[in-house]
């Protein structure tokens, strides 16, 4: 389905720098305390690649300048062979039970339209965040963050080839500790890559892959930036414009965790909290109180009644828990796949129609914030940012697969796949990327 190659790959030199200290997270994930540590913590982080802090578009020269200079310097070293890379990340669990392992495979893959199905969606895109990866991709002639796929593994053949390969001594090692955000307290990560260059291997790998049904986890921005630069350099089929690089999660790795997104929210004028839980009430909703916020996360975990569906609610400096069946005309509406989620639900169900958040607030950005931490929802809602906080439940791979595979869209910031893997890992020179830019 997919058409996924080896390439030539760039890596920090561990002989040059700590690679713990020149890993940071993903460009979208770091505000400007996280980005202003990471350029503390090495002046080879990679942050300066992927979020260059100086003014305006001169980020992008200036990380293409340090892109340049760092591979010019040896602190960055580029493969001499295509190669696939195996990459192992392991973190603390989110309920603090142990640690635990994912798996994926890093390789170039054809760019291809989304009515192709190779690759499929889930969730819409945002103008901004495109043209700003597109300038960077411009500036550099690099791909420096993968995005992340994941897919079924039929037979567990990636699987079996995937912990085969981790049973040997890794190709570059890391232990990296995320620079903490508001509210987060990350516990330190470890990361690990195999470089695969053995042809025959290679090619085994790059074909069992080729057989797998794709999936965004995280990059559309990315992806669609990508199949436009493709567009905008209008070279052939097998540029190298027209690959990216990819990491292949299986779908059925325990590690492959999706954690929730949360809602802040001011009501639009006229409405008001008050009066949307007592016409919930009206409807049959049930809530009850929590002493904490542990118990509040507990009461979520647990499963809703048969077609019910329930949210976690921060308001006043008290906790509740609420349940109940979501209906109304904008719900009906509601493809089959986007019905089944409790986000979509809410969203269509209790935002637009009880606090008058509809879709032109939600683009606006002033009535709903976004939050992947409990703690963060509750400081920043006490802060007066905004009204009240809703914790919801999160979609489950089952439910965003259908989605994707129905071809419909999820709510925005409605997935949250996690822990994402650090940014620097590897990278690649645009013309790295296919047989033909290597020739």
């Amino acid at each position: 389905m997919a058409d996924v190659q080896p390439f030539l790959g760039i890596t920090y030199d561990p002989e040059r720098v700590d690679l713990g200290s020149v890993l940071s997270a993903p460009y979208d994930v770091i505000n400007p305390e996280q980005q202003a540590a990471y350029y503390d913590r090495d002046p080879h982080n990679a942050v300066r690649i992927v979020l260059n802090r100086a003014e305006g578009d001169g980020r992008y020269e200036a990380a293409a300048s340090d892109l340049r200079a760092w591979l010019a310097d040896g602190v960055l070293r580029r493969d001499a062979a295509p190669a696939l890379y195996v990459h192992r990340h392991t973190f603390a669990a989110p309920d603090g039970a142990g640690r635990l392992a994912r798996l994926g495979l890093i390789a170039a893959v054809r760019l291809e339209p989304w009515a192709t199905g190779a690759v499929k969606p889930h969730e819409h895109t945002m103008p901004g965040p495109k043209e700003d990866r597109l300038k960077l991709l411009q500036a550099t002639a690099a791909d420096t963050e993968p995005i992340w796929v994941f897919h079924p593994d039929l037979g567990d053949a990636m699987t079996s080839r995937l912990k085969r390969i981790v049973k040997t001594e890794p190709t570059l090692a890391a232990d990296f500790s995320p620079v903490p955000g508001a509210g987060e307290q990350p516990e330190t990560e470890r990361h690990e890559l195999w470089r695969i260059d053995e042809p025959r291997e290679v090619k085994e790998l790059a074909t069992v892959a080729s057989e797998m049904q794709l999936y965004i986890a995280d990059g559309h921005h990315r992806y669609e930036t990508a199949l436009h630069h493709a567009e905008l350099v209008g070279g052939g089929p097998d540029d190298p414009s027209r690959f990216k690089l990819m990491l292949l999660s299986p779908l059925e790795d325990p590690g492959l965790l999706v954690l929730p997104t949360h809602r802040l929210v001011r009501p639009a004028d006229g409405y008001n909290l008050g009066t949307a839980l007592e016409t919930l009430a009206q409807r049959g909703w049930k809530w009850v109180p929590a002493s904490d916020t542990a118990g509040l996360l507990d009461m979520l975990r647990a499963t809703p009644a048969p077609n019910h569906i329930g949210f976690g609610l921060y308001a006043n400096g008290r906790r509740s828990y609420h349940e109940g069946i979501v209906a109304g005309p904008e719900v009906e509406l509601l493809p089959k796949a986007v019905a089944a989620l409790d986000v979509a639900l809410i969203h269509h169900g209790i935002l637009a129609p009880l606090l008058g958040v509809g879709e032109a607030e939600l683009a606006a950005g002033s009535h709903v914030a976004y939050a992947r931490d409990a703690g963060e929802v509750i400081g920043r809602v006490d802060s007066g940012e905004l009204d009240f906080g809703l914790l919801l439940r999160p979609p489950t791979l089952a439910q965003i697969q259908a989605v994707a595979d129905a071809g419909e869209s999820m709510p925005q910031k409605s997935t949250y796949f996690w822990p994402k893997p650090a940014s620097g890992l590897v990278m690649a020179l645009q013309s790295g990327l296919s047989e033909a830019g290597r020739g």
